[in-house]
């Protein structure tokens, strides 16, 4: 566990932050797929908190 480098400034004077992910799928499409994914999420959810909010007033 933990990084491969003393300095974080190693980390950008060699490229070497090319090499570490710090979540699945660096250097691919699929964060912007899981931002979408959570995005829809969130959006589902206001929206079923919203219509309980306004059946509870009614």
């Amino acid at each position: 566990m933990g990084y491969f480098i003393e300095s974080f400034t190693e980390l950008h004077a060699d490229g070497a932050w090319m090499d570490m992910g710090m979540y699945i799928g660096a250097g691919s499409s699929m964060p912007g797929w899981y931002t979408v994914i959570a995005s829809v999420m969130l959006v589902a959810i206001l929206v079923k908190g919203n219509n309980d909010e306004q059946d509870h007033y009614k």
